[in-house]
């Protein structure tokens, strides 16, 4: 009796981490570049319970005596999934949807104080004044994130520059208000090739844990590419891959598991009360 309840309880708080992971899909599901995490399950330990046997009832038994009984299920893997969204046009120039899995923007973030490569699908990018060129301006994502072009450093874009437009080689090119054009920069966008190394790092932002610990050389992990107009869309801005319908699927269907084990705890309560209760 106390093993089904142990069997219970235990899965009742894995499928409360699952009910989160899903919630926290539902709730981005109109992040710009969002990508949503899916939550996988596995036995926990076994135990072999032999009953007394009676070798006149057992002559000839190919099955073992007693019983395999199990202690409830556990979260295996919280799994982030890279399928593609869905393009939306915005017509604004400073949009760019990346149009292949794997592949991000990199951008530089003050983590703890300190400068840190992150990596985002959102390409939702903004002028912002470079505090490092005072005069000039860089571009940077909602969160204040300074997008990295293909030299890992910064975007310097001239005062009163506009009219960006995206090269068929990557190649970020801008018309000054004397109509002369320059070029601002290459995107270079980061293919990470082991993406269940990615770790969520606030807002819509990702980032990697210390490679080297880990056993990997950076080239082990990381792809470095022009992010050319075949790669990204100027224009555009890719949305989350969170399937609404079949969020609200996989809520109800844990929902029901939860319930049945929290019915099963109660009708186990149920019978050691009635056990409790004989009399001799």
């Amino acid at each position: 009796m106390y093993a089904s309840v142990l069997s219970s309880a235990n899965t009742m708080g894995q499928l409360q981490h699952k009910l989160d992971g899903i919630s926290n899909n539902l709730a981005n599901s109109d992040r710009t570049g969002y990508k949503r995490r899916e939550t996988t399950f596995s036995d926990m330990l076994f135990q072999q319970v032999n009953n007394q046997t009676d070798p006149r009832n057992d002559a000839g038994r190919i099955t073992p005596g007693g019983l395999r009984t199990g202690t409830g299920a556990a979260v295996a893997q919280t799994a982030l999934r890279l399928e593609q969204g869905s393009i939306k046009e915005t017509e604004r120039e400073l949009d760019f949807a990346i149009t292949e899995r794997d592949q991000f923007f990199q951008v530089e973030s003050m983590a703890d104080g300190e400068a840190e490569t992150q990596y985002t699908r959102d390409g939702s990018f903004y002028l912002s004044e470079n505090p490092e060129n005072p005069g000039t301006w860089t571009l940077v994502n909602n969160q204040g994130d300074y997008l990295l072009g293909a030299d890992g450093e910064r975007m310097n874009i001239p005062a009163g520059a506009g009219d960006f437009s995206l090269q068929k080689d990557g190649t970020l090119e801008a018309v000054l208000e004397n109509g002369e054009e320059v070029e601002v920069g290459q995107l270079e966008l980061a293919r990470i090739t082991k993406p269940q190394l990615l770790e969520s790092a606030g807002g819509n932002n990702y980032s990697l844990p210390d490679l080297a610990e880990l056993g990997f050389a950076e080239a082990d992990v990381i792809e470095f590419a022009a992010g050319e107009e075949a790669q990204v869309t100027q224009g555009s801005l890719e949305q989350s891959n969170v399937d609404m319908g079949q969020e609200m699927t996989d809520m109800m269907n844990t929902q029901r598991h939860y319930s049945f084990n929290a019915r099963a705890i109660s009708q186990g309560d149920q019978m050691m009360g009635l056990i409790n209760s004989i009399r001799g």
